[in-house]
């Protein structure tokens, strides 16, 4: 299958997607009604429903221990591989992913694996490389965390054999530093030409260097519009002048959509403020910080708090469905190329979404029209 068949090669100006699917909780640290259990049925229905709208990915969550607190968020989750080749079995066009943690799964192995997906998907499949550690995580391998640069020489090691794999036919040796393989053998090869979409979400500088030079897509958690255009451009130009490739750039939102505005507000206080888990957004915070509050500006804490409880600091996409899309115009203008959403109840919202929000979108040119239903 050639790269320009795929969902996230297509013409729609701005790609749609679907994040933590496969997690109990999703991204929104609450007790609120209806959020992810999850259950396999819940996410095949909601796979089904966005496959079938035309939407271009999913996005599973590499997690395999949870922060804590009262709802143990995050803490029940599908394993990524084989979540995705499932959901591959039963939807019919959308880009599958699956998220490979490079301490967790020995690059022979992921290549086998993510090679058997591919097909099973009939070449739309896609790997997350990630190369972040939980130290709360590694230890359940035997393992032991290693430096940030160290890491993402052992991740451009992996990556570089995982794409010989996939692509050489003659056996090889690969004395790595890191990763060592006799007589390489991979068979049959991706459907996926040259080899499945790659993508990643290093955030640091070390970390963007590494998807500039390996990923198609790199996800980019930018919050705030301001922050977002620069980081953009310096992002492309980056993968473009160091390397001579062109990637797109990809955000993650939550999304609340209402009837009117003070609907959409008023459920966004109700969830954070009334509902949410703040001993499980703690440990999340000690999580990213290494260190938790206490390194922190106090007016740093209480925003950082809210904006995980809302959807682990994604965009905000809070409103009808007319500012919805005017906010998505905005990221497009900026220069992104899509973005997955998550909301607390999956379900409904992206039914919601899709019956209230993409007509709009195709409307204002984001989304190519879909054919009408025979």
């Amino acid at each position: 299958m050639d790269r320009s068949e795929l969902p996230l090669f297509n013409d729609n100006a701005f790609k749609l997607g679907i994040f933590c699917l496969n997690v109990s909780g999703g991204t929104a640290i609450t007790h609120a009604e209806g959020t992810l259990t999850p259950t396999w049925e819940e996410n095949v229905r909601v796979a089904q429903a966005v496959d079938e709208a035309g939407w271009e990915f999913l996005l599973p969550l590499g997690r395999w221990r949870g922060f804590g607190g009262q709802v143990e968020f995050n803490d029940k989750s599908f394993e990524v591989f084989t979540w995705a080749a499932g959901i591959a079995a039963v939807t019919k066009q959308i880009q599958v992913m699956y998220t490979s943690h490079i301490r967790y799964f020995h690059p022979v192995l992921a290549a086998k694996q993510g090679c058997t997906v591919d097909h099973i998907a009939g070449g739309r499949s896609a790997l997350n490389v990630v190369a972040g550690q939980k130290p709360d995580e590694i230890c359940m391998f035997g393992i032991d965390p290693i430096g940030h640069e160290e890491l993402y020489e052992a991740t451009d090691e992996w990556l570089t054999l995982v794409k010989r794999l996939w692509t050489e036919e003659e056996d090889f040796d690969f004395p790595g530093k890191y990763f060592q393989s006799k007589k390489a053998h991979l068979q049959p090869k991706p459907l996926q030409k040259p080899y499945p979409t790659i993508v990643n979400a290093g955030q640091s500088d070390t970390g963007r260097r590494f998807g500039a030079k390996h990923a198609d897509f790199s996800f980019q958690s930018m919050p705030e519009l301001e922050t977002m255009k620069d980081l953009v451009k310096s992002s492309k130009k980056l993968a473009r002048e160091e390397y001579g490739r062109d990637i797109g750039i990809l955000n993650h939102g939550y999304v609340v959509c209402r009837d009117t505005e003070k609907e959409a507000q008023d459920y966004l206080r109700y969830y954070v403020d009334e509902k949410g888990d703040w001993e499980a957004v703690d440990g999340l915070i000690a999580a990213i910080t290494g260190s938790g509050e206490r390194s922190m500006p106090p007016e740093r804490i209480i925003h950082m708090r809210r904006e995980l409880i809302a959807g682990w600091g994604g965009y905000a996409l809070v409103g009808t469905p007319e500012m919805i899309v005017d906010e998505l115009l905005k990221l497009h203008s900026v220069g992104l190329s899509g973005i997955a959403l998550h909301w607390v109840d999956y379900e409904a919202g992206a039914a919601t979404f899709n019956e209230k929000v993409l007509p709009l979108m195709e409307q204002a040119g984001l989304r190519k029209p879909r054919p009408l239903a025979l």
